[in-house]
């Protein structure tokens, strides 16, 4: 739970500043957006300046939570740049890790004495001034509800849709471990101010394109399993990205299925990025912990969902990655 100090922390901040730029890690996914929106609006409905900045563009399943505001930007030194600079805070959402800003991470960095952190991710080290980290709330959305209560704040409408959707997504609609007795009360909380589960449900996981599908298709075709049939691994290259049309595509899901082959323990998904660089998502069943083995090649994350971006060739990563998930799989460590 939050603690008395971390609601300090956060009054300390909104009780003097006003003007926010509210800003998260590359590939925004749903509780990045949710917290923002869910966050931003609050902070509106005070009387503040708020404007969120993002070096990714949101993506289409989940334009919906913006849908009165308030909108985020990507990122432009030349636009952004001045207004962080005349920001009296800056709140980062969803993430602690200066490099998974992206190209903000620089931006960012300059202005740590005025930054605010809001996140749920173990934390490898923070340069912040200030920071709300809770490793034990299901999502950041979670957070951003309980600060806001705290201090005498109620979502409206709008809010508790996009804090919904934070911890919905989050949770994997709450089937994953980190699925706990408080995510289910603040979910109920949320849904009484006016949040949607089905249109939520319906907006990020029943709008598709044919390029989606291709690709999943492609890429399950790839499968393979090792380790007895308990590591399941599936390949993405740009090739196959090109020749289904399928740029930009969010493959955060794709492992999903991988997951649910019967006697699968830990699932792989590798995907090729321009630049010589390999997007690694691993997810896993239980007790084993793939937060430590994405730590070994850089990466990081939960217990049951982390991510890894290495350079190198896509054949040799999947070959490292593969063998000591093997590992990992057979031994727990």
């Amino acid at each position: 739970m939050i603690t008395p100090r971390d609601v300090a922390t956060f009054r300390s901040v909104i009780e003097r500043a006003k003007l926010y730029v509210l800003v998260t890690h590359v590939n925004p996914d749903g509780d990045a957006i949710g917290s923002q929106v869910g966050l931003g609006r609050y902070l509106l409905s005070m009387g503040f300046e708020v404007r969120i900045v993002n070096q990714d563009e949101t993506p289409h399943d989940l334009r919906f939570l913006e849908f009165d505001g308030p909108f985020t930007e990507r990122y432009d030194a030349s636009r952004h740049d001045g207004l962080l600079d005349a920001a009296d805070a800056i709140v980062l959402v969803d993430n602690s890790a200066p490099d998974r800003l992206g190209r903000m991470e620089a931006p960012v960095r300059a202005r740590t004495a005025k930054t605010l952190c809001i996140d749920h991710h173990p934390t490898r080290g923070t340069p912040w001034a200030r920071n709300v980290i809770d490793t034990s709330a299901s999502a950041t959305a979670v957070l951003i509800y309980e600060l806001v209560r705290e201090v005498g704040g109620t979502p409206d409408r709008a809010s508790a849709e996009a804090l919904y959707a934070g911890l919905a997504t989050d949770t994997g609609f709450f089937r994953f471990n980190s699925t706990s007795p408080r995510a289910f009360r603040i979910a109920a909380e949320l849904l009484e101010a006016g949040a949607e589960p089905t249109r939520c449900y319906r907006e990020v996981y029943e709008r598709n394109t044919l390029a989606y599908t291709r690709l999943l298709g492609r890429a399950l075709a790839s499968a393979s399993l090792g380790e007895g049939g308990t590591v399941a691994s599936a390949g993405i290259t740009i090739g196959m990205i090109d020749a289904c049309g399928a740029a930009g595509v969010d493959t955060s899901e794709f492992t999903t299925p991988l997951l649910a082959i019967d006697g699968v323990r830990v699932a792989i998904l590798f995907r090729e990025l321009p630049g010589g660089k390999v997007k690694v998502s691993l997810r896993s069943k239980g007790e084993l912990d793939v937060s430590l083995m994405a730590a070994e090649f850089g990466g990081g994350g939960h217990r049951n969902a982390s991510g890894i971006v290495m350079p190198g060739r896509f054949e040799e990563i999947v070959d490292r990655v593969s063998a000591r998930a093997v590992t990992l799989a057979a031994d727990g460590r």
